[in-house]
């Protein structure tokens, strides 16, 4: 599921409270390097991954990329 990997970056890094941005591949195909270096990627088709996901609006998105804030 995308929601433990997730959680499982969120434990890793101690947090209890935060905040997660997702972004399209487009947007983050859009960004600076700098803000690009603060996202992790995270691939849909990745078998390790339980279930079939889709972004909406674009069925055929490969990636996902989030971020977690304090």
């Amino acid at each position: 599921m995308i929601w433990k990997v997730i959680h499982d970056a969120e434990r890793e890094r101690g947090l209890e409270y935060f905040n997660i941005i997702i972004v399209q591949e487009v947007v983050y195909n859009s960004l600076s390097p700098y803000y690009r270096d603060m996202f992790i990627e995270i691939d849909l088709r990745d078998s390790s991954l339980v279930g079939n996901f889709s972004v909406m609006c674009d069925n055929e998105a490969r990636y996902i990329y989030y971020h977690l804030n304090e």
